[in-house]
């Protein structure tokens, strides 16, 4: 039980286990609809005399341990994104949409347009901008750290750009920190264990494809050490910890129900096992949505509306070759 911290002035904090995805945040949505503390967000709506349109929302800091993030099925049945467009931005797809550091720096004075992005996770990742114009490789580096000694605590990848994040008016990095953790089975075999540190998150229509999409890119690093050592590695559990997990007042109506606009709560459409019986297998959501999403994106209107230069073009073709040959598959 979830000890109540509502009234205090405490923000509670929680702390879930599952054996996979759908389940995670099914246990995830109840325990922060019933335990969450009520609290206003900047995103809160607010009628033509300032008066506020959307309640508090419920907000808890929480820790979710996911033991088999390819554990089938894999796609929750509530997702408000693209996910093979969203799969494609973290593996790099759009990482030529942000502005240079020397630019993001100028652009700061004033709003950035809808073709001029601060930073994606992929980029701060693998190319992390230093004040003197290079970038950084962080994955590369925990790669290397990782397969000289698997046991290391060290690696870690960081979002955070200091000099340029706490000046933006918006879009603010969620993702703080990424680190690596890798043991040995009973086998002997490498276990490739993920951690990530979130400042915020938006637990009913962002967390689920968040984790999809950063899992994905475990796959892959599981298979570069492998690479690198010769040895097995294996994709091991997800851990995932944010500082603000919450349920916005807006969507209250989906997720507690709205008898007068005939909406049921999400908790009378779904219990646990319904919601992991809609879930799709990743073979299904694979075939029904990740690979013809990926096509419409690199259409000839896809890559003339992104802008998508050769090697974009080239790293989406991959990924649906990958994602064809059952790559992501458990």
């Amino acid at each position: 039980m979830q000890e109540d911290a509502r009234g205090e002035g405490r923000i509670p904090s929680l702390h879930i286990v599952a054996d996979s995805l759908p389940r995670a945040h099914f246990r995830a949505m109840k325990a922060v609809w019933e335990h969450g503390l009520a609290i206003r967000t900047e995103y809160d709506r607010k009628d033509g005399k300032g008066a506020f349109i959307d309640p508090p929302s419920r907000d808890a800091r929480v820790l979710v341990e996911i033991t088999d993030p390819f554990n089938q099925p894999r796609y929750p049945p509530v997702s408000f994104c693209e996910i093979g467009a969203y799969i494609a931005e973290i593996m790099g797809i759009k990482d030529h949409m942000v502005l240079s550091m020397d630019k993001l720096k100028e652009a700061l004075t004033g709003e950035l347009s809808a073709r001029e992005w601060p930073y994606t996770y992929h980029q701060r990742l693998f190319a992390h901008p230093d004040v003197d114009g290079g970038t950084v490789d962080q994955i590369a580096l925990a790669l290397e750290r990782l397969a000289k000694t698997p046991h290391t605590r060290r690696a870690v990848a960081t979002t955070a750009v200091p000099n340029i994040d706490p000046y933006l008016t918006e879009d603010i990095p969620c993702l703080r920190e990424v680190q690596f953790r890798c043991p040995e089975d009973a086998d002997g075999n490498l276990v490739l264990n993920m951690n990530t540190m979130w400042r915020s998150r938006d637990l009913y229509k962002a967390w689920p494809d968040n984790i999809i999409g950063l899992t994905c890119l475990q796959k892959v690093i599981a298979e570069r050490l492998a690479e690198m050592t010769g040895r097995t590695v294996r994709v091991g559990s997800y851990a995932d910890y944010a500082a603000s997990l919450h349920i916005y007042g807006q969507d209250f109506g989906a997720v507690g129900g709205d008898p007068e606009r005939g909406l049921k709560s999400f908790f009378d459409t779904f219990d646990e096992d319904a919601y992991v019986a809609r879930s799709l297998t990743s073979e299904m959501a694979r075939d029904m949505l990740i690979i013809p999403q990926l096509e419409a994106l690199l259409s000839e209107r896809g890559i003339q509306e992104w802008r998508f230069p050769p090697q974009a073009v080239a790293l989406g073709g991959k990924l649906i070759a990958d994602m064809a040959s059952g790559a992501f598959l458990p």
